[in-house]
């Protein structure tokens, strides 16, 4: 990897914005091109493809888009309900010591992957929203805590923290894809992925 640290906390803080509800300041940095820029730069100084930034652009209210998209998507109840939190796509515990029936099973939250977040960010000293209580491995939370690590931990910790808890991505990807495969939600957990892959191969 060579990119420098401040280009990847910069690319990993907006791509958490990406996955946390969103407000109107995010639908107007949207709607003025200001995200589309960031990463049309950004990709074109990583040398990575940039062809998918259409679902990037979106025409009238950006913010009713974004809006009714993410709470279709992400919030439920009804399907397609996407929770885009690494539990939900892993074993529930690799544990040999754990006995609970739900164990190797996928689909629950606060399995083995949050039980590390919560580790990692009570030694980081980051202190979890009480939004994310019962889902400290939300993607959200977990790409910002990448830019954090970006700014103060050293390329072996990122690259170790990545190899853990990124793999689960490209599952999130295809369940968006298979609901809405144009939408900016889509644009968006496939950047994520392509990022990932592309900036530590």
């Amino acid at each position: 990897m060579t990119a420098e640290p401040r280009l990847l906390t910069d690319i990993y803080s907006q791509l958490s914005e990406f996955f946390k509800e969103p407000t109107e300041e995010f639908a107007d940095d949207i709607a003025s091109g200001r995200v589309l820029r960031f990463f049309k730069n950004a990709f074109s100084l990583l040398n990575i493809d940039s062809s998918l930034f259409l679902g990037l652009k979106i025409p009238g209210d950006v913010f009713k888009t974004v809006s009714d998209e993410y709470r279709k998507l992400f919030l439920g109840p009804i399907p397609p309900y996407i929770v885009p939190v690494e539990s939900v796509y892993k074993r529930w515990s690799l544990s040999s010591e754990c006995t609970l029936g739900i164990a190797g099973e996928r689909g629950y939250l606060m399995g083995d992957p949050a039980l590390d977040m919560i580790r990692r960010y009570q030694e980081s000293g980051v202190v979890v929203p009480d939004l994310y209580a019962s889902m400290p491995d939300h993607i959200a939370l977990e790409l910002e805590y990448m830019a954090y690590l970006c700014r103060n931990a050293p390329e072996e910790e990122q690259r170790e923290f990545r190899a853990n808890h990124f793999d689960w991505i490209i599952d999130l990807a295809d369940e968006v894809a298979g609901y809405d495969g144009t939408g900016f939600y889509s644009t968006a957990v496939v950047m994520a992925d392509l990022i990932n892959r592309s900036l530590w191969e």
